[in-house]
């Protein structure tokens, strides 16, 4: 890293790759010298790295994380617990309740993509982020990556490439288990909940990254590029609303008052 150059976070996402890629050794750790302002997030990547099982900020609950343990919880409480927190910090950054919910759904789908294809689900986490006007959210592991959990299967044995495999991962009703048998829908709910926001969604695993960007964003939009690789999986997605279809919906909502 050049001497003098300083980055400062401003998105989840891009500090969850880069932790990613630090721990792959591409990159110094972020709290490792000053080549990285952590900002507004220095108390989220502390108690990330201090290793806390689940973590909620205090003061105003807008941000937070919880990993997932090497076997599904016996019990759902403290995953409820952490769908109402990130829902509410969605509904209080100005999305609709309704919206939330579907944002709230999508994130839940992806703590279950991760006991059932990371083979490493120990280490994966769940974590939200909101701000006015923006929700974000990121689900990462270090587990198998998405090409040798497709390729488990004997319908994508033959699969060669972890850009084919994040596409084919994101297509509806595709699954390591066959296609078309109605599994592989992990992702829909991601989709519904953004239609009418603005999305930038970035996906990565092995030595490619899949990302989406726009209004109404659909896998049509998918974008490839290939990277250093990362081990394991891991999807940020940050939506926003979008400004002019908030401000008819609420002169709407007042004409109807």
């Amino acid at each position: 890293m050049p001497d003098g150059i300083c980055w400062t976070t401003s998105d989840l996402g891009p500090l969850m790759e880069l932790s990613h890629l630090a721990a792959a050794g591409f990159l110094p750790t972020p709290e490792s010298g000053s080549w990285l302002n952590l900002d507004g997030m220095t108390d989220f990547y502390r108690a990330m790295i201090d290793g806390k099982q689940q973590w909620l900020r205090a003061d105003s609950r807008d941000f937070g994380f919880l990993r997932t343990e090497a076997r599904p919880p016996a019990e759902t409480t403290t995953w409820t617990a952490f769908g109402v927190a990130a829902q509410k910090a969605a509904v209080a950054a100005g999305f609709a309740n309704k919206v939330a919910g579907q944002l709230v759904g999508a994130i839940l789908e992806m703590q279950s993509n991760i006991y059932e294809h990371s083979k490493a689900s120990q280490t994966g986490m769940l974590i939200f982020r909101s701000a006015p006007g923006v929700f974000e959210f990121v689900a990462a592991d270090r587990g198998i990556g998405v090409l040798e959990s497709l390729r488990s299967g004997a319908a994508h044995a033959s699969l060669a490439d972890n850009g084919t495999a994040l596409q084919m991962t994101l297509t509806e009703g595709c699954s390591r288990f066959g296609d078309g048998i109605g599994r592989g829908m992990g992702f829909r709910p991601l989709f519904i909940g953004l239609a009418n926001l603005r999305g930038s969604l970035r996906f990565r695993s092995g030595d490619y990254a899949l990302t989406i960007d726009g209004d109404h964003p659909t896998l049509v939009m998918a974008r490839l590029a290939q990277k250093p690789s990362l081990r394991g999986f891991l999807a940020s997605i940050r939506c926003a609303i979008d400004t002019e279809s908030q401000r008819l919906r609420e002169a709407s909502q007042r004409i109807s008052a």
